[in-house]
């Protein structure tokens, strides 16, 4: 009888486990979000609901500093002023307002105001000097389903560069057209499942492809190679993105086959928002330039 009551138990047991196990809650599927639904900060893998970035940009090449050389470089930057600060400021949906770049005496060199209309589209944006005068300005034109179709750059009064796109059902740029005076070039897009574009082609004015630029994903969604091919399949760039395992880019390698040159970007300091706070440029081990980002975010009571 004992017997029997124990098996009773371990079948209610099992029972109870399998139950468990089948109630499991299966891991959510990854959201990617498509180019065409990106605002500016996610195009640049930025993380958080920012409000402000300035980075300060030191240069080092002259220093003959390595990797290994952090104290030394620790003691550099605590001396020295940024050679260039430049300044991004972000609605609170991430798209970009105003960019201004300072020289190293906190002067501005230029300043760029962007605008939007009501649907968070970009409308038009003006480009001003050191003596805040006006020196170019562009426009963005869209259609009646509110895709863009064109863009225009102007010099005073004219139009210094002009593009004009077609687009697919959602709005993505499938093919275009830049107009520099007489001279007209042409760019086709292709875009994979998630809405991502992975083919870039460049045809001369004549229709002659001039060069392809191929792009590959993680499974999150993130840029990992970028290759760009001269017709005929010679490669001239590659661009290689790594990231670690919370999603952080940590390192960037870019070589130019052309003119055999090779640079790799660190990235390190993380905030909490997963965003970099020191960038390290280096080429032939040795560092050329570091930036240091600071980036301020909209509170929650925003």
């Amino acid at each position: 009888m004992l017997n029997r009551m124990k098996r009773c138990r371990l079948f209610l047991l099992l029972l109870c486990l399998l139950a468990l196990v089948g109630c499991k809650k299966k891991p959510e599927p990854i959201q990617i979000t498509p180019d065409i639904e990106k605002n500016h900060l996610q195009r640049n893998h930025i993380f958080g609901q920012v409000k402000s970035i300035q980075t300060a940009t030191y240069m080092m090449v002259d220093d003959s500093l390595t990797l290994t050389d952090t104290t030394r470089l620790a003691s550099l930057l605590k001396k020295r002023k940024p050679n260039l600060v430049s300044y991004q400021q972000y609605t609170s949906d991430g798209f970009l307002t105003r960019f201004v770049k300072l020289d190293e005496h906190r002067d501005t060199l230029i300043r760029r105001e962007y605008h939007y209309n009501d649907l968070a589209h970009p409308t038009r944006w003006e480009e001003y000097d050191s003596t805040g005068t006006q020196v170019t300005h562009g426009k963005y034109l869209y259609d009646r389903n509110h895709f863009l179709i064109g863009e225009q750059i102007y010099s005073g009064d004219s139009i210094a560069i002009a593009f004009s796109y077609t687009t697919d059902g959602i709005g993505n740029i499938l093919t275009s057209s830049q107009s520099f005076g007489d001279v007209v070039t042409h760019t086709r897009n292709r875009y994979n499942e998630q809405g991502q574009v992975y083919k870039i082609t460049e045809c001369e004015p004549n229709g002659k492809v001039f060069k392809t630029v191929t792009i590959e994903y993680d499974n999150y969604g993130d840029e990992v190679n970028r290759c760009v091919y001269k017709s005929g399949n010679q490669m001239l760039e590659y661009t290689y993105n790594q990231y670690d395992q919370d999603g952080r880019q940590i390192k960037t390698i870019y070589e130019d086959r052309i003119h055999h040159r090779k640079e790799s970007r660190l990235y390190m300091d993380f905030d909490p928002e997963k965003n970099w706070n020191v960038e390290v440029l280096v080429e032939d081990n040795r560092i050329v330039s570091v930036r240091k980002r600071k980036i301020n975010y909209y509170s929650v009571d925003n």
